[in-house]
C-alpha cells in the first residue's frame, strides 16, 4: 500500500489513503500477480476516487525493473460506487510472476488515469 500511495503519481493520494484505510483486504490473487480484492468497512465513507457509475480500471503506473526485460504495472479499480474495489500488481503484462524482490527505476514509464477520476 505505501508503495502505491509514495510512488504511483496518483493525482488525488490523500483520497486514495483514505480509501485503503477504510477498506479491509479481502481476497488475494493466488497466480502470482499480488493482485488484491478491497472492500469498504460498513459504515465508512470515505470519499470516492472516480464517479459513481460502473466497475473499472480508474488508474494505471507501469515501472521498469532494473532487469531491463521486465515490467511491474499497477492498476487501480473503481466500484459501482466509486470507492477502491481492486489492485491489480503485474508483471509484464502478467505473462509472468511478480518476482519476491524487485528493483524498480525511480519513475514509472506509463500512466494513465481515468476521466472519471474525482480529483
Amino acid at each position: 500500500m505505501e508503495f502505491i500511495l509514495t510512488r504511483c503519481p496518483f493525482p488525488a493520494p490523500r483520497t486514495l489513503r483514505a480509501q485503503f484505510e477504510a477498506s479491509n483486504f479481502v481476497e488475494f490473487c493466488d497466480c502470482g500477480c499480488n493482485s488484491f480484492k478491497l472492500r469498504t468497512r460498513a459504515g465508512a465513507k470515505p470519499p470516492p476516487i472516480a464517479a459513481p457509475g460502473g466497475y473499472g480500471s480508474v488508474f494505471e503506473a507501469d515501472f521498469r525493473t532494473a532487469d531491463e526485460d521486465k515490467t511491474i504495472e499497477i492498476v487501480l479499480f473503481a466500484d459501482q460506487a466509486g470507492n477502491l474495489a481492486y489492485v491489480e500488481i503485474d508483471c509484464c503484462a502478467n505473462s509472468q510472476a511478480v518476482p519476491d524482490t524487485v528493483e524498480l527505476m525511480d519513475a514509472p514509464y506509463h500512466v494513465n488515469a481515468s476521466p472519471s477520476l474525482i480529483v
